[in-house]
């Protein structure tokens, strides 16, 4: 609802609550005193859930999110422990209603929109940056050419086009995730637009309920230096963000990796391509941080076992 109507309805409750009031102090009988006093309790437990409510949609969006830096990106772990932003094959995408997304199990996922994959994420994770860096009250408004400059894309029609794209898919898609404490239900963006009549910028408007995505600081800050060394394999970029969200990883089957990332690759050639871009990972860590001992092992009865601090040969071996 907008914020007027909001302010409206709000100021609406508060006069039937001065009328209520009034009329229960006229009142002598009991019954019908006691129902006006139901009345109003009912009216005011409404009012104080829509003073939250106007109380979210009035703080400036900066004001909702965690700390978020230039190199480092805050993503909420609800988008990096599954299928959301997926591995998706060039070409039309598919379009879903009410999909469920494979996931970790501390979350439930239901998508709809247009299949999102790891540059749609980049480019939602750049608008949340620049909203928190900007300290922006209401909405974001960025030139084309700024905002490629800033995601270190060469500023052209070509890259415009894909951005605006990808902008569009996040604004058109609405999901409905539930984590242990929190639910969120909307969309990634709430409006974009082009403002051709003014400054010409890209506008961008969040929903204010984002926040709660960040809520009891289930997110993982992810390096832009290594998911710009990844380039444009989608897998390598999925990998790095969903072991990245894990402190100390499990061993995970590769078949299950497979799911959790929407990969519908044939299973002999995704163990290809995991090899591959597990590979890219390694080298991507060890290029920002030469002292990296970031390692990986799949074991023959095809489990991926990561280790951040170097190889666990013991480990291994209990697989």
């Amino acid at each position: 609802m907008p914020l007027n109507e909001l302010h409206m309805k709000n100021n609406q409750i508060e006069d039937k609550i001065k009328y209520l009031v009034e009329q229960s102090n006229q009142v002598k009988d009991l019954d019908i005193k006691f129902q006006i006093t139901k009345e109003i309790q009912k009216l005011r437990e409404e009012l104080n859930v829509l003073k939250k409510e106007l109380s979210l949609l009035e703080m400036p969006t900066q004001q909702l999110l965690p700390d978020i830096f230039e190199e480092k990106r805050a993503i909420p772990n609800s988008f990096l422990r599954g299928a959301l932003f997926g591995v998706v094959k060039k070409g039309k995408r598919a379009i879903v209603k009410d999909a469920n997304i494979y996931t970790m199990s501390n979350y439930d996922l239901l998508f709809s929109g247009e299949y999102l994959d790891q540059n749609d994420l980049e480019l939602w994770d750049t608008l949340i940056y620049l909203a928190k860096s900007k300290q922006i009250d209401n909405e974001l408004r960025i030139t084309l050419y700024e905002l490629c400059k800033v995601m270190r894309l060469t500023p052209g029609k070509l890259n415009y086009e894909r951005l605006i794209s990808r902008a569009s898919r996040l604004q058109f898609a609405r999901v409905g995730i539930t984590a242990e404490k929190q639910i969120f239900l909307g969309h990634l963006l709430q409006n974009i637009y082009i403002d051709k009549d003014g400054d010409g910028k890209l506008v961008i408007i969040f929903d204010k309920h984002i926040g709660k995505l960040f809520h009891d600081k289930d997110f993982t800050l992810i390096s832009v230096d290594i998911r710009h060394i990844l380039g444009d394999n989608q897998l390598a970029r999925w990998l790095y963000n969903f072991y990245e969200s894990h402190n100390e990883p499990i061993p995970f089957s590769i078949e299950f990796i497979q799911k959790l990332c929407r990969s519908e690759a044939e299973p002999k050639e995704f163990k290809r391509m995991i090899r591959t871009s597990l590979e890219l990972v390694k080298r991507a860590h060890y290029l920002v941080n030469s002292k990296s001992k970031w390692d990986y092992e799949i074991t023959e009865n095809g489990y991926l076992i990561i280790n951040k601090k170097g190889k666990n040969i013991i480990q291994a071996k209990l697989f």
